[in-house]
């Protein structure tokens, strides 16, 4: 045990407040284990009183490198049983939590309104903190819009979002709420995710790539991507991820673990990383791009904007993208290795786990004993 972890003896000792932490299930490690484990939750039928495998930390092998949510999970559930007793549930467990009135409850809403973290919200038991913590993006509200009333009812809301979102909250389902929200930024692990694009293509044969999925979500922006590398069909391209094919896209993989070495194979072929999201939190792939030393180019509905290492694209005028692009395509060696540089500078000083777990600790840390 780490020397600053809270033993359950030690917390019925001196009466601690317990965090009740309701999060994604990370993925694990495929193998029999994992189909194991899987089996045996699936008897419990998602219900607290069924004594999960995960309830007090335990968690086999995990993919190298974890991919979100279930990044959140394990650094975040982590970092608070370093200094705090915690309980760990999915997000997707129903019945209730049977905390104490002196007690934290910190999680991710669901629509299903038998979930845990929707009933607690709902529930009229005092704790000493209600608080929320998902991804907040309102281009397209309707996909939050389920979360709404426990707004209400919450004490602190902690929102992933990049800065796009938090800069036009105001005009946001989300601003009547406003105080109550603590803006996270998402985080990776620079050494989970080496620099490893150190040198670009030739002007002409450099490549764009997109990981992602491809499905019905409007929020994903695929349509705006098709049509904007439509116009860009001479330069390589290509994409990961499940879902429908992309037209003037070639598909890598469906899956496919992004380690060191198969990232080194894509940092050959491919030159820029192209997000083109109309209504997304600040998805994980675009720091992982960045800290690979992929230049990114992506729209303002990714969530990020303002940010120099970064190049906009607009969610409206594919012209404009294409020409974008093209700019990209023909810039001098020496401007890619700094918007490189720059991106992998922002990664390991600004988007890092020990900030986005200490933001979360300093707001519930009051609340405890």
């Amino acid at each position: 045990m780490d020397q600053n972890e809270v033993s359950p003896n030690k917390r019925v000792a001196i009466g601690c407040t317990v965090i009740h932490f309701a999060y994604a299930l990370p993925l694990l490690k495929t193998g029999p284990l994992s189909k194991l484990l899987s089996r045996y939750s699936h008897c419990g039928h998602g219900s607290t009183t069924f004594p999960h495998w995960y309830r007090y930390g335990w968690f086999p092998e995990t993919p190298r490198p974890l991919p979100a949510p279930g990044s959140i999970t394990m650094r975040l559930a982590s970092y608070l049983r370093r200094r705090h007793p915690i309980r760990f549930y999915s997000l997707e467990e129903t019945g209730e939590l049977g905390w104490e009135s002196n007690d934290i409850i910190l999680g991710h809403p669901h629509p299903n309104p038998s979930t845990i973290i929707h009933r607690a919200f709902s529930s009229s038991a005092p704790c000493k903190q209600k608080a929320l913590i998902f991804p907040i993006h309102h281009a397209l509200p309707e996909i939050n819009h389920f979360a709404l009333p426990l707004l209400e009812q919450a004490d602190r809301i902690f929102g992933i979002m990049g800065p796009y979102w938090k800069d036009t909250l105001d005009q946001s389902c989300f601003a009547p709420w406003k105080h109550k929200i603590t803006s996270l930024d998402m985080a990776v692990d620079g050494d989970e995710y080496p620099y490893l694009k150190k040198n670009f293509n030739p002007p002409g044969r450099r490549g764009y790539f997109y990981i992602g999925s491809s499905s019905d979500r409007p929020e994903k922006g695929c349509d705006i991507l098709e049509r904007t590398m439509a116009k860009l069909s001479r330069f390589p391209s290509g994409w990961i991820g499940g879902g429908r094919e992309l037209s003037s896209m070639k598909r890598i993989a469906t899956y496919a673990s992004l380690t060191p070495s198969f990232m080194a194979s894509l940092a050959n072929q491919f030159d820029f990383f192209i997000n083109t999201s109309i209504s997304d939190a600040n998805p994980t792939t675009i720091l992982e791009a960045m800290a690979w030393g992929f230049p990114v180019a992506c729209t303002p509905g990714s969530g990020y904007h303002k940010i120099p290492a970064i190049t906009m694209l607009s969610s409206t005028d594919i012209e404009h993208n294409a020409d974008t692009l093209l700019e990209l395509q023909f810039a001098p060696e020496e401007r890619l290795q700094r918007i490189s540089q720059e991106g992998r500078r922002l990664v390991e000083t600004h988007y890092s786990w020990d900030r986005f777990c200490s933001t979360v600790w300093n707001g519930l840390q009051p609340y405890t004993c």
